[in-house]
């Protein structure tokens, strides 16, 4: 699922499926779908309703692309793509590939390749690693200088290994990346609950 960046993300994003739109189409109440998703939804559906207004329609409408929505995607979607700084891996040394993973205990990134030994090396399988990221180093403690690992979830901030036996003791402390989960999922189950009808969250759970 794409990542809302922005109100122009959101105005962009079907409402089934959450993501930026893929050929949108619009239904006559004017809402806008990827075609696929609308079409998936009066399928497993009786009769032919918007997902978002609820609105009926009497017999299933003939959808067309919206070729004026659909370039105005396109743009934004290449937009995102140069905004995006790729982060490439240290170990290589002539062609650089792109960097799959960091990990916080050794500060840093590898590509595929490069990344085995943690996945096969006892030692190494204990370290820490988080999709790849820039600048390393605003992942370690200022204080303790360790990986800021855990995330206190009473202070709302990220914290290290040290910082529990300190400052945070006793306070309730999570990993950084079970965290990440836990706001992705609340964050995706609000979306749904605030930008779809009943009906359409009955065919999305059920």
């Amino acid at each position: 699922m794409a990542s809302s960046s922005g109100p122009l993300n959101e105005e962009l994003q079907c409402s089934i499926c959450l993501d930026v739109f893929n050929d949108p189409v619009t239904t006559p109440c004017g809402h806008n779908f990827c075609r696929i998703c609308l079409n998936k939804c009066w399928k497993t559906n009786p009769g032919c309703f918007c997902p978002i207004c609820n609105e009926k329609f009497s017999k299933r409408p003939h959808l067309k692309i919206n070729t004026t929505l659909r370039e105005v995607v396109q743009h934004f979607k290449e937009k995102l793509e140069l905004g995006r700084s790729d982060v490439f891996c240290d170990i290589c040394d002539e062609r650089k590939q792109k960097a799959l993973k960091s990990c916080l205990m050794c500060q840093s990134s590898y590509c595929e390749t490069h990344l085995k030994p943690h996945h096969r090396v006892p030692r190494l399988k204990k370290h820490t690693l988080i999709d790849a990221v820039e600048n390393l180093e605003h992942y370690i403690c200022q204080k303790h200088e360790r990986p800021l690992e855990l995330f206190c979830r009473d202070d709302q901030t990220c914290v290290c290994l040290s910082c529990t036996e300190g400052d945070h003791r006793n306070h309730s402390t999570v990993p950084i990346e079970e965290e990440s989960q836990e706001k992705k999922a609340r964050n995706t189950n609000k979306y749904k609950h605030d930008k779809i009808p009943h009906e359409m969250q009955c065919v999305l759970t059920g």
